[in-house]
């Protein structure tokens, strides 16, 4: 029985790799917190499954339990019978925060409560074939340029769920050489929404703090913008659906693997930074143009965004030659298109925004010239 412990079902990865889980009819256990009735859990799984067009309205009941925890007191909180059939564990869960501020409870949450699972899983489950860690590929660092799917050492690293991140990866590492568990570090790159339905979280993380600026800048009354996105760059984007789908093939596939594995999923170079913020804005209603802030609004926006400037900006090529061969596949998934975006920025908008999304296609034109 290929039973999955898994983690962070609340959040938007993983609700939409539990939805896939159960909708092969295999059981899965969520940890989560806060959430004694399950109810949380079950709505944000229930809605990912809808993004994704599954039903997995029999599955949910039969194959799903999930355990409220205190992840400092966990070994008190899991019953030695839900633990004893576990065969893969996938560990979600994460505090994202970019303020310094939130350092230490980084460091709690994304360190500590990873080895502390990690631990209590190789004590408590005998079955345990593999330990999944979710990272991010941004544990890179901020050199841009080539990178490679290994553990790093002196990464330039600018916040706390960078930094807490890479700490972790280690951790589990050393943990994994102490005690042989099989362990995967899966690294996604920005991870938006799903390429055919659009569905994501909206929570305005990572990319779409950009749409959710623009919305404000259209709200207030401006039509028009001058932002500093470089002309060069070009940024990894993976849908969640691939992602869900390189996860759920590689936990489930049937073959001789190594002990430690540093995977790269993510989606290549397509779509350039300039060319998605035009998207962005001319569904918002904003004009866009490139060059330094100077009005007020302009460097209100500026101010607004600082935080994921740096990534906006900056360019990786990421290789994930490592993970194509552990799944068979011969080539990598093949980029996001504009019609793929177009889907995206309709759901995170509304409905009621489509004809707005539709009208991108003439100012990516006049951008291409």
């Amino acid at each position: 029985m290929n039973k999955v412990l898994l983690t962070g079902a609340t959040g938007f990865v993983g609700s939409a790799l539990a939805a896939n889980f159960l909708a092969r009819s295999i059981p899965v256990v969520v940890l989560s917190r806060n959430d004694p009735d399950g109810e949380r859990t079950e709505n944000a799984i229930l809605d990912a499954a809808k993004g994704f067009g599954l039903d997995i309205s029999k599955a949910i009941t039969q194959h799903l339990d999930v355990i409220n925890v205190d992840f400092s007191d966990l070994e008190h909180c899991i019953s030695t019978e839900v633990l004893a059939d576990v065969k893969f564990a996938w560990h979600c869960s994460a505090e994202m925060s970019y303020s310094p501020s939130k350092l230490a409870s980084s460091f709690e949450v994304n360190v500590g409560n990873s080895t502390r699972l990690f631990k209590l899983l190789c004590a408590a489950s005998p079955r345990l074939q593999r330990f999944y860690y979710m990272s991010t590929a941004f544990v890179a660092g901020m050199q841009g340029g080539e990178v490679t799917e290994q553990l790093h050492a002196g990464a330039q690293l600018i916040n706390p769920y960078q930094v807490s991140k890479w700490g972790a990866e280690h951790a589990l590492h050393l943990l994994h050489r102490e005690t042989g568990m099989p362990l995967t570090i899966f690294r996604p790159s920005i991870v938006i929404g799903h390429r055919e339905s659009g569905w994501t979280c909206r929570n305005g993380f990572g990319i779409y703090m950009f749409i959710d600026a623009f919305r404000a800048v259209g709200a207030a009354g401006y039509d028009h913008l001058t932002a500093d996105f470089k002309a060069s760059v070009h940024p990894d984007l993976i849908s969640v659906d691939q992602l869900v789908e390189d996860a759920v093939r590689l936990t489930l596939r049937e073959q001789e693997r190594n002990p430690f594995e540093v995977f790269h999923c993510t989606g290549g170079l397509g779509i350039s930074i300039r060319e998605l913020m035009l998207l962005f804005a001319t569904a918002s209603g904003v004009g866009l143009s490139f060059g330094d802030p100077v009005t007020s609004v302009e460097q209100k926006f500026s101010r607004a965004t600082k935080l994921n400037m740096p990534f906006a900006n900056n360019e990786w090529q990421f290789e994930r030659q490592l993970l194509d061969r552990a799944l068979g596949r011969a080539a990598p998934p093949e980029v996001l298109t504009q019609h793929d975006f177009s889907h995206i920025i309709t759901w995170y908008l509304g409905q009621d925004e489509q004809e707005a999304v539709a009208a991108t296609g003439s100012s990516l034109s006049a951008f291409a010239d």
